[in-house]
């Protein structure tokens, strides 16, 4: 009588099949904690981008007004600048030109005299569930970095 010596046996095929389980669940929250930490750096970039666009649309309506030192305010929602022109009664608004996801902010600040921004609460494309803030105030602030915000 011959016998069949090639191929596995069920216990050898159950051994490899569990120990591919158990790698399987190793690796899954290492792979999830990756790809949450590209979506919060992918936010962080949006909301860095979103700044500078902020940033040129106050520069624009500065020099298109012939600024002449009065407020510039920043809306919170769309970062729509406006700032009152050197003559009486006129005032330009610039929307930032920016394509990316949708940020908004709970809080846009602009230091007309320093030229610093500072935004907090700013969340992107309707995620309210990760925050950040952007302040490029030297020294005390995030160096023109998105930072995460704490959750509460």
């Amino acid at each position: 009588m011959k016998t069949n010596t090639k191929g596995f046996t069920l216990i050898e095929l159950l051994a490899v099949i569990v120990i591919l389980a158990i790698i399987a669940l190793i690796a899954s929250p290492i792979i999830l904690g990756i790809i949450q930490n590209a979506r919060e750096s992918s936010m962080a970039r949006s909301v860095e981008n979103f700044a500078s666009a902020v940033n040129t649309a106050i520069t624009s309506v500065m020099y298109d007004t012939n600024y002449g030192g009065g407020d510039v305010t920043v809306d919170k929602n769309t970062g729509k600048a406006t700032a009152a022109g050197a003559a009486e009664g006129t005032t330009v608004e610039k929307e930032p030109s920016y394509s990316g996801s949708k940020v908004t902010c709970t809080s846009i600040e602009y230091d007309v005299k320093t030229g610093y921004l500072k935004m907090s609460g700013c969340s992107v494309g309707g995620t309210e569930s990760v925050t950040f803030k952007y302040d490029n105030t030297p020294k005390t602030g995030t160096n023109g970095a998105a930072v995460k915000e704490a959750s509460e």
